[in-house]
């Protein structure tokens, strides 16, 4: 299956996997850009980012971000860029 993911820091990135779920897709889009979307020790969202699925923040979704994708469900990654002085 293909999975569609927009973020605000690497455009639209498609993957191809079988049986996806979120934490899956994140994983992927992590080795793709070259630093960690979640945790390595507990697997779980970094505070830096904002997780959508089909609108929903993934900490609203019942399994979270265990939660099995099915075809044209719609993935978004935010980076939340603070800026202060």
């Amino acid at each position: 299956m293909v999975v569609k993911t927009k973020t605000n820091f690497a455009g639209e990135v498609m993957f191809e996997m079988e049986s996806p779920t979120l934490k899956k897709v994140l994983s992927g889009l992590s080795d793709k850009v070259g630093f960690p979307i979640c945790s390595p020790e507990n697997g779980e969202i970094q505070g830096d980012f904002k997780i959508y699925l089909n609108g929903v923040e993934y900490e609203n979704l019942v399994n979270g971000n265990n939660v099995a994708l099915k075809e044209k469900d719609e993935v978004e990654v935010t980076m939340v860029v603070l800026a202060g002085g």
